[in-house]
C-alpha cells in the first residue's frame, strides 16, 4: 500500500460526530478511507465464499416466475413472448431482403430498358411489388401490435414497420422513373 493510503486510512475519524462531518462534505473519500480501514484491520478476511467464483445463476428480481424460468432454461425453451419477437425479426428481416432484392432487379432492369413497353412493364410491376409490400406491412403491424400487448411492460416494444423507411434502408425510391 502506498504511503499516501496509508495516512489517508489513518485519517478515518473515529468518534461519530466526526464521521457526520465528513459525510456531509467529502464522503466519496470517507467511504474510502473506511473501507481501506476495514481491509486493514481483517474485517473482509472470513467472508463466506470467499475466494470461490460467484454464484451468478440466481435472479433476484425474478419472484413468482423463478419456477417457471428454471423449467424453461433446464428445457432449453424460451418463453412465448422471446419466440414471437423472434419470429417478428425474422419476418421484418425477410421482408427487407425481398425488398432488397426486387429493387435491385427492377432498378438493373429500368436503367438497361430499351423500349417504352419494358419500362411501362416494370413500374406496373415495381408498383405492384410496393402494393403487396404495403399489405404485408399492415399485417405485419398487427402482429407487432398484439405481441407489444404480451410483452413484459419493461422489456423495449417493437416499433412499427413503415413502406417509405423500409424503401429507403434499401436505397429503393417509391416510385420507379428516370432521374433528371
Amino acid at each position: 500500500m502506498s504511503k499516501k493510503k496509508k495516512e489517508e486510512a489513518a485519517n478515518v475519524p473515529a468518534n461519530p460526530e466526526e464521521l457526520r462531518a465528513r459525510m456531509r462534505s467529502d464522503w466519496q473519500n470517507l467511504i474510502e478511507d473506511l473501507i481501506e480501514d476495514g481491509r486493514q484491520k481483517g474485517v473482509f478476511d472470513n467472508l463466506p465464499g470467499a475466494g470461490k467464483p460467484l454464484d451468478l445463476s440466481t435472479n433476484l428480481y425474478e419472484g413468482d416466475q423463478a419456477l417457471a424460468n428454471k423449467l424453461l432454461k433446464e428445457n432449453d425453451l424460451k418463453p412465448a413472448w422471446i419466440m414471437q419477437r423472434d419470429y417478428l425479426r425474422e419476418q421484418v428481416g425477410r421482408l427487407r431482403d425481398e425488398m432488397a432484392r426486387q429493387w435491385q432487379q427492377h432498378d438493373r432492369a429500368y436503367r438497361l430498358a430499351g423500349s417504352q413497353l419494358q419500362i411501362d412493364a416494370l413500374v406496373i410491376s415495381w408498383d405492384d411489388a410496393c402494393l403487396a409490400w404495403e399489405a404485408q406491412i399492415v399485417a405485419l403491424n398487427k402482429q407487432i401490435d398484439t405481441y407489444n400487448l404480451k410483452r413484459p411492460s419493461e422489456r423495449l416494444e417493437m416499433f412499427k414497420v413503415q413502406l417509405d423507411e423500409e424503401l429507403s434502408r434499401v436505397g429503393a425510391r417509391r416510385y420507379l422513373k428516370r432521374l433528371t
